[in-house]
């Protein structure tokens, strides 16, 4: 973490000596340290965790959500054809922007799914600030607790044929028809990851801008097993064939 702070260090006095035009996210944290709302403040080192997180957060899951979400279109060619007739229509050959996300629904649904099944974070731990008692049992303050959106997911109560890729799932009618907290890969609450939004723009961009040129292929003798580390993926990567579309 030495070394961590320095560079931060370094680039901090960087930031700081370039014009207030500025619009990066960098800029716009070191702005909250002039707030007149002294609860918007941050200190340096604040800064430097919110940074740290977006990196970790905004990349690292979305990441592993792209990555299981090629591998499951790879054994789902049904899906992927819808994945392919939607972005073709929509972008007709052209890199997908922010405009471009109201039309892209489908492509919304397959990621989605995936998240159902191989959510990045599939395990969360909360404690009860007071004694409740949760189904009968009771749960003593400061308890931890194990939310494991992989359980819950794949529940067949709320999904049935749960192991099954099916991105109308999360039809509007659908989703309306199951509970709240049946599906929650971003948690819930006050605690729900307010990287949600980034994370659903940036992987329907990533996603539909490369369907439109690749198809990615897994070899037939390859092995997939989830490794359920800070972040869901798999055991020794994924190795895929690039076929261009």
């Amino acid at each position: 973490m030495k070394y961590v702070d320095w560079e931060f260090e370094q680039r901090l006095k960087l930031q700081r000596a370039k014009t207030a035009e500025s619009n990066c996210l960098f800029a716009k944290l070191l702005e909250l340290q002039n707030s007149e709302d002294p609860d918007l403040r941050l200190t340096d080192r604040e800064i430097r965790d919110q940074l740290l997180t977006l990196f970790g957060a905004g990349h690292e899951a979305t990441a592993a959500m792209l990555t299981w979400t090629w591998y499951l279109l790879a054994l789902n060619p049904q899906v992927e054809e819808k994945l392919h007739d939607e972005v073709d229509r929509v972008l007709g050959g052209r890199t997908a922007t922010f405009a471009d996300l109201s039309e892209l629904t489908y492509t919304k649904k397959v990621l989605q799914e995936s998240l159902r099944l191989y959510p990045p974070f599939w395990g969360n731990i909360r404690s009860p600030y007071e004694s409740t008692e949760v189904c009968g049992r009771p749960l003593p303050a400061g308890a931890q607790v194990m939310l494991a959106p992989w359980l819950v997911q794949r529940d067949g109560r709320w999904f049935p044929d749960p192991l099954r890729f099916d991105p109308e799932r999360f039809a509007p009618e659908a989703v309306r028809a199951r509970p709240k907290f049946s599906y929650f890969p971003f948690g819930g609450g006050n605690r729900r990851c307010f990287g949600e939004g980034l994370a659903d723009a940036e992987g329907r961009l990533l996603l539909a801008t490369l369907a439109q040129r690749f198809a990615p292929r897994l070899s037939p003798e390859q092995t997939v097993t989830p490794d359920p580390a800070i972040t869901l993926r798999p055991r020794k990567g994924l190795p895929m064939r690039l076929m261009r579309r």
